[in-house]
Order: C-alpha cells, then structure tokens, then sequence
C-alpha cells in the first residue's frame, strides 16, 4: 500500500517579535490610573461638596464667636477642622486631576471627627450647655454633626483605620490640655488642678476620646469593601 507523506509543520514567517517586558514602575502607573479611573465623578463630587460644607459650618461658628481664644477647645476643633477639611479637599482634587488613588487621610479626619465629637459630648454632659447662640449651634452640634456623617457616610478608605488611631488622637488631646493649663487660662473650671474634680475630669475627658476613636475605628472596619473600591 502506498505510504502517504506527513506534512511538515510550517513556520511562521516572519516569527512573531515578543512583546517587551513592563516595568513595574509603569505597571504600578497604570494600576494607580485605573484605581483613580473606578471613582465616579459624581462620588468626588459628592465628597468634596460635603468636605465644604463642614468647612463653612466650622468657620461660621468660629467668626461667630468674635475671635474666640483658640486656647478654648471648641474655637481650637472648629479651626482644625476648617483648616484640616480644606487640606482633605485639596489633596482630594490634586490626586484626582493627576489620575492618582485618593491619598490616605483617615488619620487626620478621625483625629477631626473625634475632637469635634469630645466638644460637643463635654458641652451638652459636662457644662451643660445649650445651642441658643449661633456660634455654639455650630460648634456644638452641626459641625460634629456634619463631620460625623462624612466619616459613616461620606469619606472612603476609612477601613485602612489601624487600631492605634485612637491612641494617638488621645495623645493631641492631652497634648492640648498641657498648652493649655500652661497658659494658665481659667475656660474650664473643672480643668484647674487645685480642684478635687481635676483628675477625674481628666481621666473622663481620655475616656471620652477614646471610646469615640475606637467607635469611629471600629463602624470605618465595619464599612462594606464596595464603599472603599479604588481608594485601596
């Protein structure tokens, strides 16, 4: 019986030229475009909008108070968080217009959010104050407020929180106390350490600070992924 030939496997001419290697910088370049790409304009808009809000709300209630000493802690939290909240929104928009992740800001507005939330719990428990003057509306309720939903509700990449946040906004908050019983300013009377009530106030108002961090720590871990997708 005849033998029939087998062809011979044929060769592809010219041979296909290999792609060339990507280098990681170039790749990382590519992956952060993509991660700034996922967020969608209205999202921005939405944060940075919100972002503003707080900001006009913590200025009002500063001018309102005529120039308010910063040695007091609400004119002190207001002022963060107008100059804290703007930098957010500028580093925000920066980071956007060059393609780039959103940069992490977590620490700086949980330290905000938590400051503003210690002024408005020691004004309503401890001093019991009221919200009858303009300037303590805004600086004892709707600028915590206000900070309070762009931390839930608002903010991304909240989930990065590390557990020893909290510590660390505890520490500015006694770090402020030795300014300010430095400088000898009588706001508070339950502040002066010839009171009997000075170390208690004092372990109350660490307490206080710490409970709000670790609450705020612990609703950021408890956020959907989806509400934090490309802010990694």
């Amino acid at each position: 019986m005849p033998q029939h030939a087998h062809p011979l496997p044929t060769r592809a001419w010219p041979p296909p030229v290999p792609a060339p290697p990507v280098h990681p910088t170039a790749a990382g370049a590519a992956g952060a475009g993509a991660a700034a790409a996922e967020r969608p304009a209205g999202t921005l808009l939405g944060e940075t909008l919100w972002r503003v809000l707080i900001v006009v709300c913590a200025v009002l209630g500063y001018r309102a108070t005529h120039g308010g000493t910063l040695l007091g802690l609400s004119q002190l939290a207001s002022v963060a968080a107008a100059v804290g909240y703007s930098a957010v929104v500028v580093l925000t928009l920066t980071a956007a217009a060059l393609g780039r992740p959103e940069p992490p800001t977590s620490w700086l507005r949980g330290l905000l959010v938590a400051s503003l939330l210690l002024v408005m719990i020691t004004w309503f428990t401890a001093m019991g104050g009221g919200v009858d003057e303009t300037w303590s509306l805004f600086e004892h309720l709707l600028t915590p407020l206000a900070a309070l939903v762009e931390w839930l509700f608002v903010g991304r990449r909240q989930r990065a929180s590390r557990w020893w946040y909290p510590l660390t906004w505890a520490g500015a908050l006694l770090l402020y106390l030795v300014v300010y019983l430095r400088a000898d300013a009588s706001i508070y009377p339950f502040l002066e350490p010839a009171d009997p009530i000075f170390l208690p106030a004092l372990a109350g108002l660490t307490a206080t600070t710490l409970a709000v961090g670790y609450a705020l720590v612990a609703t950021a871990r408890a956020r959907r992924p989806s509400w934090d997708a490309g802010a990694a």
